[in-house]
């Protein structure tokens, strides 16, 4: 399932604010003006309705308060009614206080449903002063008002019929809601315009900083950064500031550390591989100093000269080590160069396979000093009962210069492996351990890699280096 990033889930958000408060304000002006429209036409029913009673109260002023019968009624009003409609341009009609129609309009041609010939007005008939009760029904409100006579009894009920639609908005208010909407499509886009600039503006500041944390290294100087705002984002930037400074504190004092480890587990072991011939050596002097027969004092002779010669190697060894020699990188053929340093042990059991030339980047007298060094290990490696099996093998690989030394000695020993390449690890008997972690800084040096790995019977050391093109005629 595909995540969002911030920057989309920040401008949909956004957005879906935009268009919730464009379609609230939308809607709440729409029923504003509805509840306007709505009464407007309330007020005007309710002006006209009394405009019509004056009229016709002024009409039948000279009849209220003689009792006239429904059938009197109809001769009093006679055709009046379709000229009071026609003045107030609104159908009418007007009820005996019993209920019964006396007369209506006919200018409109209102439906006669409207004017039934008889209605229910107990509720005005029983109101003494003039009133009128306005209630809607489908696509009409209905002003029903009472003409009071001089003894303050119900005269003459009016019933005034005013057409309305609900949904229909007056021409200056649709004019405005036409305009609002424009403004509203308008504010849209300047609103995804910014949205879409500030959710950038958001990622892309996350993105330095998640770019920076990328190149965050232990063993290296890394960059601060600056903000120039004391928001979220410059607290989490002081955060990253913060531990820069301490990474680089720590990453000193851990260099500190394992500096000082690995010269202690050095001298430790120069202490003690210097102290196994002392003995032996300060026992031969000894004796020289009590032996009076010439051969014999050869012999002891012979001896010290030996230990002081591996005193001398050990020294030599651990010089070599602490000294990195001076690189002249230049583009040889590996392959030449390899196959060369292996020809003084074609006789002990090296077997050397090729592809064909690999040319890198690298120290020709260095790289033979490397295959020495593993082709040395490698034999070391074979038990005296075992005739030695040594297959060196370059070839080319996905861009890459493949190099490797199998053999099949007793190789090394889960508990050791992770130790391989640090500068006091053998499994041999004598020696200083500092061979394979020479090898390493130097292939290293030459910008590769080596690993290794344990077979079936005994181990196979790879050396991975970047290949180069050949510039020679």
């Amino acid at each position: 399932m595909a995540v969002l990033t911030i920057r989309v889930r920040t401008f949909l958000f956004m957005m879906m604010i935009l268009l919730v408060a464009f379609v609230l304000t939308g809607t709440f002006s729409l029923y504003h003006f509805k509840a306007e429209n709505k009464n407007y036409h309330y007020e005007r029913l309710e002006r006209k309705a009394n405009a019509i009673s004056s009229h016709i109260d002024y009409i039948t002023s000279g009849y209220q308060g003689q009792e006239l019968s429904p059938t009197q009624w109809k001769t009093v009003l006679g055709t009046r009614m379709d000229e009071i409609g026609s003045i107030h341009k609104l159908d009418l009609g007007l009820y005996h206080p019993n209920g019964a129609l006396l007369a209506r309009s006919h200018v409109f041609e209102a439906s006669d449903e409207l004017f039934p010939s008889w209605v229910e007005l107990k509720s005005l008939t029983r109101k003494s002063e003039p009133d009128y009760a306005i209630e809607a029904i489908e696509g009409f409100l209905i002003g029903t008002g009472n003409i009071i006579s001089p003894d303050n009894s119900v005269e003459l009920i009016i019933r005034v019929p005013y057409a309305i639609n609900d949904n229909l908005i007056p021409d200056k208010d649709y004019q405005f809601l036409r305009q609002l909407g424009f403004i509203y499509v308008l504010l849209l886009f300047v609103g995804i315009l910014l949205a879409l600039i500030l959710s950038n503006y958001i990622s892309r500041n996350m993105s330095i900083v998640g770019a920076k944390l990328k190149k965050v290294r232990l063993n290296q100087s890394n960059e601060k950064l600056t903000w120039r705002h004391n928001d979220e984002i410059g607290q989490l930037i002081q955060e990253y500031n913060l531990m820069v400074e301490k990474l680089e504190k720590t990453a000193v004092d851990l260099a500190k550390s394992e500096r000082e480890s690995a010269w202690k587990e050095m001298a430790q072991q120069v202490a003690h591989e210097i102290k196994n011939p002392l003995t032996p050596m300060k026992l031969t002097l000894q004796m020289m100093q009590r032996e009076n027969d010439l051969n014999e004092l050869q012999d002891m002779s012979k001896h010290l000269l030996e230990e002081i010669e591996g005193l001398t190697s050990i020294a030599e060894a651990f010089s070599r080590f602490a000294q990195m020699p001076s690189l002249r990188l230049e583009t040889h053929d590996v392959s030449y160069l390899t196959n060369r340093a292996i020809a003084l042990y074609s006789d002990r059991g090296v077997q050397f396979l090729s592809d064909g030339p690999v040319y890198a980047s690298v120290d020709k007298e260095q790289w033979s000093r490397i295959i020495h060094n593993l082709i040395k290990n490698a034999l070391q490696s074979v038990p005296e009962d075992r005739q030695p099996e040594i297959v060196v093998r370059v070839q080319k690989e996905q861009g890459k210069g493949i190099i490797s030394v199998s053999d099949n000695g007793i190789g090394v020993p889960d508990e050791m492996k992770e130790r391989v390449f640090e500068p006091n690890f053998t499994t041999k008997s004598s020696g200083m351990g500092l061979g394979l972690a020479m090898v390493r800084n130097l292939i290293q040096n030459f910008g590769g890699t080596i690993d290794f790995e344990n077979k079936g019977q005994g181990a196979a050391f790879t050396i991975t280096i970047p290949i180069q093109q050949n510039n020679r005629s």
